[in-house]
C-alpha cells in the first residue's frame, strides 16, 4: 500500500498543518502515562519535525469514550502537558475544537507554535463523520496529516472525512508503519513465525487464518491459548479465557493440525496477587483452584527454538499476566528471543499492552516496528480495508 507522504524539503513556513494523533493513553492522577516509546511521545517526533520548519501546527485528537459530551475526566489537558514536556515548549490547549473562539487562536499563531484542540469526541459529530465537523476542522488549516495509526480504521470525521476537504497526507510515523506492515504481502521472507497473545479470539481469527498458508508456525500464549486448552477439552480452573471463542478454536485446531504450537506446560497461581505462589505444572494438570498466569519452562523452550531461525516475526498481544510483573517472565522471554532475530529478521511487534513492558526491560527500540496500532493493527493484518488509509492511497 502507498500512501501519499509529506516531502522532506516541503516549505511548511507559516501554513497550518492539522495532524491527527492518538494521544489516548491511560491517565493516572491527572497525568499523561507515556513512556518514551508512548504514542504521545512518538507522534511528538513528527510534531516538532513541523515546528522546527516554521508550521503552525494544530494538532488533533481523542481521548477515551466520552459519548459525544463534554466530561472532565476526558479532557486532553494531560496530553498537552506531555506534548509540552516532549516539545520543552508550551503547548496551548483550545477549550473548544471548532468555531470563533478557535479561528482567533489560530489566527494569533506564530510559525513554529502548536495548539492542541480539546477531545475531538466532546463533539458527537466526529463519530458519526459529520461532514459539517469535518469542514469546520478543514477550515482551521492549510493541510492535514494523519499520523494517527491506531485509529485508521475508524471512518470519523477527523480520519477520514477531513480529507474531502483539505491536501492530506501519511505522517512520517504513520508512513513508516504501513511500509513496513505492507513488507509482509510482497516481500515476506521465510521462515514466518506468528506470535499471537491476548484473550479475544474475534479479533485474533482473522489474522491467523489470513497467514495459516504463509506461516510456518503459529505460536500461542496468553489467555488465548488458555481458549485453545479448553477446545482441547483440558481443564482450566479459574483461568481467564474467551468462552464464546472456544467453537472457533476447535474449527482452527481442525484446519491448522500442526502449524499451531500450543502451551505443553503453564505457570499456575492460586490467587492473582503480587506475592502469590506459583508452580509450572503440565496443561493436564492444572487444578480446579489454579488460575494459568504465564507459559511454562518446556513451552518457552520450543517457542524460543522455532523463533531462533525466523526471517520474518509478527506478535501481537501478551503471553501472560502482565499487569502482574511477577507473571510477565514469559512475555519477557519471548520479546528477548525475538529482538535478537532483530537485522536478519524482520520484527513486528504491536499490542498496547506489551509497551510498557518492554520499555521496562529496554527492549521496546529492539524491533523493526513496535507497532502504535491496537485494532487498527488486527485488521490491517487481518486483511480488513481501513477508512483513514484507503482516503490517503496515492494515485
Amino acid at each position: 500500500m502507498k500512501l501519499r507522504k509529506l516531502k522532506s524539503d516541503a516549505d511548511f513556513a507559516g501554513k497550518r498543518v492539522l495532524i491527527r494523533i492518538d494521544g489516548n493513553v491511560p491517565i493516572k492522577n491527572g497525568k499523561a502515562i507515556d513512556g518514551p516509546h508512548g504514542r504521545i511521545a512518538r507522534s511528538a517526533v513528527d510534531i516538532d519535525w513541523l515546528s522546527q520548519r516554521g508550521a503552525k501546527v494544530i494538532v488533533l485528537s481523542h481521548l477515551g469514550r466520552p459519548d459525544g459530551k463534554r466530561v472532565s475526566a476526558y479532557s486532553l489537558k494531560p496530553v498537552a502537558k506531555r506534548l509540552g514536556g516532549l516539545l520543552k515548549n508550551r503547548v496551548t490547549l483550545s477549550r473548544d475544537i471548532v468555531g470563533p473562539k478557535v479561528v482567533k487562536l489560530v489566527e494569533k499563531m506564530k510559525n513554529g507554535d502548536v495548539l492542541l484542540l480539546e477531545n475531538l469526541r466532546f463533539d458527537p459529530r466526529e463519530e458519526s463523520n459529520a461532514p459539517s465537523f469535518a469542514q469546520a476542522l478543514a477550515s482551521l488549516g492549510d493541510l492535514y496529516v494523519n499520523d494517527a495509526f491506531a485509529v485508521s480504521h475508524r471512518a470519523h470525521a477527523s480520519v477520514d472525512g477531513i480529507v474531502s476537504d483539505l491536501p492530506s497526507f501519511a505522517g512520517p510515523l504513520l508512513a513508516n508503519e504501513i511500509a513496513i506492515l505492507s513488507k509482509l504481502d510482497k516481500q515476506l521472507k521465510h521462515p514466518f513465525i506468528l506470535v499471537m497473545g491476548g484473550l479475544k479470539i474475534e479479533t485474533k481469527l482473522p489474522v491467523i487464518e489470513r497467514f495459516l498458508g504463509s506461516a510456518e508456525k503459529i505460536l500461542i500464549g496468553g489467555a488465548l491459548a488458555t481458549t485453545f486448552l479448553v477446545a482441547q477439552g483440558f481443564a482450566v480452573g479459574k483461568s481467564v479465557y474467551d468462552a464464546d471463542g472456544v467453537k472457533e478454536a476447535k474449527a482452527l485446531l481442525a484446519k491448522a493440525k500442526d502449524k499451531l504450537v500450543l502451551p505443553i506446560d503453564v505457570i499456575v497461581s492460586s490467587s492473582v496477587r503480587k506475592d502469590a505462589q506459583t508452580r509450572c505444572v503440565s496443561v493436564d494438570a492444572v487444578k480446579a483452584g489454579d488460575r494459568i498466569v504465564d507459559l511454562g519452562k518446556k513451552t518457552l523452550a520450543r517457542f524460543e527454538d522455532e523463533l531462533e531461525h525466523a526471517k520474518t516475526v509478527v506478535w501481537n498481544g501478551p503471553l501472560g499476566m502482565t499487569e502482574i510483573p511477577k507473571f510477565c517472565h514469559g512475555t519477557l522471554a519471548i520479546a528477548k528471543a525475538i529482538a535478537e532475530r532483530t537485522g536478519p529478521a524482520t520484527t513486528i511487534v504491536g499490542g498496547g499492552d506489551t509497551v510498557p513492558v518492554l520499555e521496562s526491560a529496554h527492549l521496546a527500540d529492539k524491533f523493526t516496528l513496535l507497532s502504535t496500532g491496537g485494532g487498527a493493527l488486527l485488521e490491517f493484518l487481518g486483511g480488513k480495508k481501513l477508512p483513514g488509509l484507503e482516503v490517503l492511497e496515492s494515485e
